[in-house]
C-alpha cells in the first residue's frame, strides 16, 4: 500500500495543471486520504441502521425495483457488503451503466476517465473480470480511489501498476493500471476498446476534454459519456455536451440519460432533480 501511495503522491503538484476551477476549489487543502470525505467526486458512507432503509426506499422510488434483482446489482452488493459500505445513488447509476455496456461489448481493455470513490473500478473488476482496467485521474483522486480498492480486497497490490513516466511500458499481466492525468498520453496507440466518462468531462476545462478525445480517437475506441447537458464551473468555464469534439464517430445512441436525472437527500423535498439535464451517448470511433 505504502509504495503505491508514495508513487501517486509525487504527482499531486504535477497534475495541478490539469485541474479546472472546479477541482482547484474542491481539492484545495483537503485530506485526500480520507475516503469518507466528499471532495466533489462522490460519496462513501458506511451502512447505518437508521439511514440504510431510507436509502433503499428512495432508490426504489427513483429507479424502480427491477434493477435490484439484476446480476449487476448483486455483484455490487457482494462487494459493498464486504466493506460495510452503503449502496447509494452513485452506485445504482453505475449498475445501470454496466448493465447497458454489457449489451454492446466485453472489452479486453477498458479505461475510466475520472472515476470517483472507485465506483466504476470496483464494478469493472467484478463484472468485466477478463478486462485490463485503466483508471486516469488527478493524483489526489487516484489515491482516494486506491485506498477504497485496497479496502475492498478485490485485488492485490501486486496486480496494480502505477504509471510514473510516459516511457513506462504497460504490463499486460497487471489487472489495474493507475495513470496520473498528466501522463494520459501513455495510452496513445494502446488498442483500448472502451473509454468511459461519467459526470467527469463536465468538471474539466475544454482543453483537457479535447486531449482525452484525441486519445480516444487515436485508439479507434468506443466511448461511453454521461454528463450534464450544460454546466458553468466556478471559474466561468462553459461546458456544453453537444459541443464536445465528437468528430465523425458513429453515434450508437445520443440521448437523455434515464437513470441520471434525480437523486435524494435526507430532508424535504427528499427527491430532487440534478441542476440541469444529463445526457449520455455511446460513440464508435473504430470505423
Amino acid at each position: 500500500m505504502k509504495t503505491i501511495i508514495e508513487s501517486l503522491e509525487k504527482f499531486v503538484l504535477t497534475t495541478d495543471k490539469d485541474k479546472s476551477s472546479h477541482w482547484k476549489y474542491h481539492l484545495k487543502e483537503k485530506n485526500y486520504r480520507d475516503i469518507f470525505k466528499n471532495m466533489g467526486f462522490g460519496n462513501y458512507s458506511k451502512k447505518n441502521n437508521f439511514k440504510s432503509p431510507f436509502h433503499n426506499i428512495f432508490q426504489k422510488i427513483i429507479f424502480g425495483t427491477k434493477v435490484f434483482k439484476t446480476s449487476e446489482f448483486l455483484a455490487y452488493k457482494e462487494i459493498y457488503d464486504s466493506m460495510d459500505r452503503q449502496i447509494d445513488v452513485d452506485t445504482v447509476r453505475h449498475i445501470f451503466t454496466f448493465k447497458m455496456l454489457k449489451n454492446f461489448i466485453f472489452p479486453n481493455k477498458i479505461v475510466v476517465i475520472g472515476d470517483g470513490k472507485a465506483n466504476f473500478v470496483l464494478g469493472a473488476i467484478k463484472l468485466f473480470d477478463r478486462s485490463q482496467i485503466y483508471s486516469i485521474n488527478l493524483a489526489e483522486t487516484l489515491i482516494n480511489d486506491y485506498l477504497i480498492i485496497n479496502k475492498s480486497g478485490l485485488i492485490k497490490d501486486s496486480d496494480i501498476q502505477v504509471i510514473k513516466s510516459l516511457d513506462d511500458k504497460i504490463l499486460s499481466e497487471k489487472k489495474l493500471i493507475l495513470i496520473p492525468s498528466n501522463l494520459k498520453n501513455v495510452l496513445l496507440n494502446s488498442n483500448v476498446e472502451l473509454f468511459v466518462n461519467i459526470a467527469s468531462f463536465q468538471e474539466m476545462n475544454n482543453e483537457e476534454i479535447n486531449n482525452y478525445f484525441d486519445i480516444i480517437k487515436n485508439n479507434k475506441s468506443l466511448l461511453y459519456s454521461c454528463n450534464r447537458e450544460k454546466k458553468i464551473l466556478q471559474g466561468g468555464e462553459n461546458l456544453v455536451f453537444k459541443d464536445y469534439p465528437w468528430g465523425n464517430g458513429k453515434k450508437i445512441f445520443f440521448e437523455n440519460c434515464g437513470w441520471h436525472q434525480r437523486f435524494y437527500i435526507f430532508k424535504p423535498p427528499f427527491i430532487k432533480k440534478y441542476d440541469g439535464n444529463i445526457m449520455h451517448c455511446l460513440i464508435d470511433y473504430s470505423k
